[in-house]
């Protein structure tokens, strides 16, 4: 598919939601509140950079800023953007992010921006952290009542999280199925489901996620596997790999793609690109708009919606913009040792200082244990596709020459 189309099928959910009436409000960061945004009769959709879209060193960014925002200011430039009834920036993420918050502001006055500060730290001795991202949640929520006239409905923010915790868990196990036995299902088609519903958050797309998911279960149960993957499933809700083991039925390679803010369709055309390669060598994903998102805690609906938001999103896998690089290097190290991991891919977004300083960290960890790993800089244009497909395919012969991919 051209960059073209790419670009016209991922922007085609959104368009329908804004033709369709819906009070859309875009979301940048992936652990955005979802359901504060839904609570308020708003539709979020995750804006995501775009292959296809003309990027530059423009006069209004910064020299630092990343290929990712440099994509999604081009796409406001450009007018590629539908009509937004609001957009959600994060905070206290990186410094590219946060200046584009301002930078749009100046640019595009007539744009209704909100800004939502996370905690940098999530492992302190005392509860800073939560009280304070909860207080951010209530101010935000405040904010949309009085700019947007959406009071926070108690009926939305029940229904949102019936919703989003559906989503999750049937997601949770397509990702743990795909753990047990990669040719399942797709990686291309898990990601498009998970894409499709951060786009589109709506009943109709999460009942075609659960169908599949109950297809799915049924298929893992005739063959005897359920067990198996349920406990895949609740190793990774809990992240602790003690008494979780897979063992292979193959000898093709088992891979996991690492990195932060990075498309995993996209990750899934460029491995699929590769002659004799499908992406059931890739047996699971660390990334943002992945696995770091579905396997986001529930929402407690019994308790204070704030602090229970709170508590879901500061309960998310953590990204490299945080606190915590041995905690993350160590669930990488039981993750790959639990799951018998060949190799691991680390996708870099250009320009990206967090992710550049992460990556020797996962070297190092992956090292250690006797994996091996490649670093595959990437950026939303896909600008350097051929060399990325050459640099994955010489990883993945040089694992073994007699593996059948």
């Amino acid at each position: 598919m051209s960059n073209e189309g790419v670009v016209e099928q991922s922007s085609a959910g959104l368009r329908e939601l804004v033709k369709a009436g819906e009070e859309v409000i875009g979301y940048i960061y992936p652990h955005a509140p979802l359901e504060l945004m839904l609570a308020h009769g708003l539709t979020p959709s995750l804006v995501r950079a775009l292959p296809g879209v003309a990027s530059g060193f423009e006069e209004s960014l910064q020299t630092f800023a990343c290929s990712y925002v440099r994509n999604l200011y081009n796409q406001r430039t450009n007018n590629q953007l539908p009509y937004l009834r609001a957009l959600l920036f994060p905070s206290n993420t990186c410094d590219s992010l946060q200046n584009l918050t301002d930078i749009w502001r100046f640019r595009f006055p007539s744009d209704r921006v909100f800004r939502l500060s996370y905690p940098v730290s999530r492992y302190t001795n005392d509860d800073s952290g939560f009280i304070f991202l909860t207080q951010e949640l209530k101010l935000l929520s405040k904010a949309i009542e009085n700019i947007l006239d959406r009071p926070f409905l108690e009926s939305g923010y029940e229904r949102a999280v019936s919703l989003i915790r559906d989503f999750r868990l049937d997601t949770q196990y397509l990702y743990s199925s795909r753990i047990v036995d990669p040719e399942v299902l797709s990686y291309a088609e898990l990601a498009r489901l998970v894409r499709q519903f951060y786009s589109t958050p709506l009943p109709v797309v999460a009942s075609e996620i659960h169908d599949i998911s109950v297809a799915i279960q049924e298929s893992m149960e005739s063959r005897g596997l359920s067990d198996s993957v349920l406990s895949v499933m609740t190793a990774l809700q809990n992240r602790d790999f003690s008494s979780v083991k897979i063992s292979r039925n193959d000898a093709k390679p088992r891979i996991i793609i690492i990195g932060g803010m990075i498309d995993p369709q996209a990750i899934a055309s460029i491995i699929n690109g590769i002659q004799g390669v499908t992406d059931s060598i890739i047996t699971l994903d660390l990334l943002s708009f992945g696995f770091k998102s579905v396997f986001t805690p529930p929402v407690n609906e019994k308790g204070d919606p704030y602090e229970e938001m709170a508590k879901s999103i500061l309960g998310a896998p953590g990204e490299p913009t945080q606190e915590g690089l041995t905690y993350r290097m160590n669930f990488l190290r039981d993750l790959v040792r639990a799951f018998d991991i060949d190799g691991i891919v680390i996708c870099e977004q250009s320009f990206c200082d967090p992710d550049q300083f992460e990556a020797p960290s996962m070297e190092k960890a992956a090292d250690k244990i006797g994996v091996r790993t490649v670093r595959i800089p990437i950026d939303p244009e896909l600008s350097d596709r051929s060399r990325m497909e050459v640099r994955i395919q010489s990883f993945l012969e040089s694992m073994s020459e007699n593996e059948v991919m």
